[in-house]
């Protein structure tokens, strides 16, 4: 087969990886501890479901069309509503895309942005999924180094160090996947002001930004409209990972770019997911933010817990928010003469624990991996560090 060169710059999602392998072990009836895919542990809304089925059968037909590619002008009027309650930034429906889960939006910002040669700078470790996308549109990587002492944040210097006319975007995580880091405003002020300064865009991801456990989000894009590109989720806290509905939030005249480009990358967002996110918005958020948070607010603290009773070697920095933690193992990896991406295999083949590799996400994630507490309930959190602890030989 004649197949593309480009393609081998995808290399296969270390998620994706580990989560077959638990989906194999799963189906033969085995019980798997998974701490490994970022998705809410626990269900959507009933009571949305119920409202939404209500509706999906007394409006079947307008539920299955095809809508506009940026989305329904209900659902952008309810994300602009709600962003601009949060954020305190004025927002418009214009200022809004909808896109098939975030996913669709990162590619059709880099494909709106990256010209052959640009740089576009990462933290490190980071998202997995950018470097792949930046390669394949001919865009090329400059990583910055975050730093496990300082809480996984960068330092000033590094992230002015890689700064050049050639870099047309720094990408934030912010809360972060994978470390669970929370950025100071601060840092996100000067990120904002490097990106002006080099006419270049922040692209803020921030899919986390309603999971916090202490503290508050801060929005970027009320420090600068025109140079900050914020990436949401209907993935995260309201539940909706298989429902495929993200947005973009940014100024108006790169909306309309960016509308232009995603025509082609997907002809519109699902539009059943559409109408289940405008009544998550318009009905349902609250009181369900309400009720979800102070449970995953009791597995973090589990699994923190967890960590530091069965694992004492381990260094681990406590997340404010998100759904992650980032354990560095080097000195049992280190003992048993594995890195972090053969421990992950063998613990999820072995005893049936599901883990991410650390080194997916760059250098900085060697020895270290990366854990959601989002899934599992206390007791099997604890339970499944304890088994991960037998394994590295901990007595």
């Amino acid at each position: 087969m004649r197949i593309s060169t480009r393609s081998d710059v995808f290399p296969g999602s270390a998620i994706r990886g580990i989560n077959e392998e638990v989906v194999r072990l799963e189906r033969s009836g085995v019980k798997v501890y998974g701490f490994h895919i970022g998705q809410p542990g626990l269900p959507p809304s009933r009571d949305l479901l119920l409202d939404f089925t209500k509706n999906l059968l007394e409006k079947s037909f307008e539920y299955s069309m095809y809508t506009p590619s940026n989305g329904i002008e209900e659902l952008r009027e309810a994300i602009a509503e709600d962003y601009s309650k949060y954020s305190g930034v004025k927002i418009t429906s214009n200022n809004v895309s909808v896109s098939a889960g975030s996913a669709e939006a990162i590619l059709a910002t880099f494909m709106s942005i990256i010209d052959e040669g640009d740089e576009v700078v990462l933290l490190d470790p980071t998202y997995l999924m950018y470097e792949p996308i930046i390669n394949y549109l001919g865009g090329r990587v400059r990583r910055v180094r975050t730093r496990e002492e300082l809480g996984w944040e960068p330092s000033e210097e590094d992230v002015k160090a890689v700064m050049s006319r050639r870099v047309k975007a720094i990408i934030i995580v912010n809360p972060d996947n994978p470390t669970g880091r929370v950025l100071g405003e601060p840092m996100i002020k000067l990120l904002v002001d490097l990106a002006r300064d080099y006419d270049a865009f922040l692209i803020y991801d921030e899919a986390y930004r309603h999971l916090y456990y202490e503290g508050s989000h801060i929005y970027a894009i009320k420090y600068d409209m025109e140079h900050v590109l914020a990436l949401n989720t209907f993935s995260k806290d309201p539940a909706l990972p298989g429902w495929r509905l993200g947005y973009l939030v940014a100024h108006e005249d790169f909306i309309k770019v960016f509308n232009r480009v995603k025509q082609y990358t997907n002809l519109n967002p699902p539009t059943p997911a559409q109408y289940a996110g405008l009544l998550y918005l318009r009905k349902y958020k609250e009181k369900y933010l309400r009720e979800t948070l102070p449970i995953y607010k009791s597995r973090m603290e589990t699994m923190y817990n967890a960590l530091r009773k069965y694992l004492p070697e381990a260094s681990v920095v406590k997340p404010r928010a998100g759904l992650f933690m980032f354990p560095n193992l080097k000195p049992y990896l280190e003992r048993l003469g594995i890195d972090d991406k053969e421990f992950s295999v063998r613990l999820v083949r072995d005893v049936h624990v599901a883990v991410v590799p650390g080194s997916a996400f760059g250098e900085g994630g060697k020895y270290h991996v990366r854990m959601t507490f989002a899934r599992e309930d206390e007791r099997s959190i604890e339970e499944g560090i304890r088994i991960m602890a037998e394994f590295l030989g901990v007595k």
